[in-house]
């Protein structure tokens, strides 16, 4: 019995360790992606898309671009607490720009960490950061990328959000004016739900990581050796509890936290290390 005690002791240490410094295709996949995000970036929907529809309920939390009642509404959006929540951009819609959630979406890139995926650390926010240097700081701890989420007060809010669907294959970065045509909204202090991701700019063109290329592309005219993606879920008011999902009516609106105009005062993030991206076997999809 002491002998079986053992040898499964050794072989749980062996698989730990494969998990953690084996080759990639080992490890778990962070993030899963659900869709294409290379698409995404180009504002096309892959055919084998287009009848898909992903589970919100499936996922730890995500984000990315989404559509509730059909494609003319791909927005930018956020998944958490088993919702989707989109900027719908359906211009003839009694909803257009307002902030929907279903448990059900479509997406042409969407990136995600499922259930089975636990955080390593947490990054308590002590004094006034940035988004920029937020970045910095993960990058130093996580060249290799770090996806995140968690609530945090901001102080300002700088919100933006395309208003028109990106399905068209006008590349989103190279039409900015074209996509982002509603102002950038703003609150002097505001309580947001944030979901990203963070690395080091040397990784970003790295072989392999196409996903991470699309996801981010950091303006030549910027300092630093950290790039990252946030999205935020703006709240009504302080969290009542800060390990919850945020309340289906405590939301007002979801969108891109400007980077380097908006500054975190408070709050804490989970963070799970970026490892490889992945199908994760589907776990998201339905028909």
């Amino acid at each position: 019995m002491q002998l079986r005690k053992e040898i499964g002791i050794v072989l749980g240490i062996g698989v730990a360790a494969a998990i953690i410094f084996g080759p990639l295709w080992w490890r778990p996949a962070v993030p899963c992606v659900a869709g294409d995000l290379t698409a995404r970036t180009q504002a096309r929907v892959p055919d084998k898309f287009r009848e898909i529809y992903f589970d919100a309920h499936n996922m730890r939390f995500g984000f990315g671009s989404a559509a509730i009642g059909g494609w003319e509404g791909l927005g930018d959006a956020i998944a958490v607490g088993g919702l989707a929540w989109v900027r719908t951009t359906h211009a003839r819609s009694p909803k257009y720009f307002a902030t929907v959630s279903n448990r059900y979406f479509q997406s042409n890139g969407f990136a995600y960490v499922p259930h089975d995926r636990s955080h390593v650390s947490n990054f308590h926010l002590e004094q006034p950061t940035s988004l920029a240097q937020l970045w910095e700081s993960l990058a130093r701890q996580y060249p290799e990328g770090v996806m995140f989420s968690g609530y945090v007060r901001v102080a300002p809010l700088r919100l933006i959000a395309i208003a028109r669907p990106a399905i068209d294959g006008r590349a989103v970065l190279k039409n900015a004016a074209y996509y982002y045509t509603r102002p950038m909204e703003s609150a002097e202090e505001a309580w947001v739900y944030v979901v990203g991701i963070g690395t080091a700019r040397s990784m970003i063109s790295r072989m392999g990581r196409a996903w991470l290329a699309s996801l981010l592309t950091p303006r030549a005219d910027t300092a630093g050796t950290g790039a990252g993606l946030a999205h935020a879920l703006w709240l009504e008011s302080a969290p009542a509890d800060m390990q919850a999902p945020p309340a289906r009516e405590h939301v007002k609106a979801v969108g891109q936290l400007v980077a380097d105009q908006t500054t975190l005062m408070e709050g804490e993030l989970k963070l799970y290390p970026v490892t490889r991206a992945g199908g994760c076997g589907n776990v998201a999809r339905i028909r």
